[in-house]
């Protein structure tokens, strides 16, 4: 198993601790954490340097609004792990996602759980904030 094989394996393992992990395919895993979904998947951007790649659907199919732009701003300048933006600036309509990617090949488990609740957890309160549910 190559280390990137290795370490999405884990990550699917920690992150199941959050919510219901599913396989779509070899490359990634799903997990649902409250009203959120997120893929994670391993990039290796050079030997030896595994990555996490967390994209997370905040929320889906909002108004585009002015004040729905200003509100996705707020949110994301107060995030301290990745970012968060609308994926159609333009649209009549737009998700919402949060994407956050970080080295990862050497962390332990219980550093890898902390770490992703910690970015999860950020997108469920965006997600909250953005729909007014919880």
């Amino acid at each position: 198993m190559t280390d990137a094989l290795a370490l999405l394996e884990r990550a699917a393992e920690v992150v199941a601790e959050l919510g219901p992990v599913e396989r779509p395919d070899a490359e990634s895993v799903v997990v649902q954490v409250g009203p959120t979904r997120a893929s994670i998947r391993v990039v290796t951007l050079a030997d030896g340097l595994d990555v996490l790649a967390v994209t997370q659907m905040v929320a889906m199919d909002l108004p585009n609004t002015p004040d729905l732009r200003d509100d996705v701003e707020a949110f994301g300048a107060r995030m301290s792990f990745g970012s968060l933006r609308r994926s159609d600036p333009a649209g009549v309509t737009t998700d919402v996602l949060q994407y956050y990617t970080f080295p990862a090949g050497r962390l332990e488990d219980l550093p890898l759980l902390m770490v992703l609740h910690i970015v999860l957890a950020n997108g469920v309160d965006a997600a909250e904030r953005l729909t007014g549910k919880s």
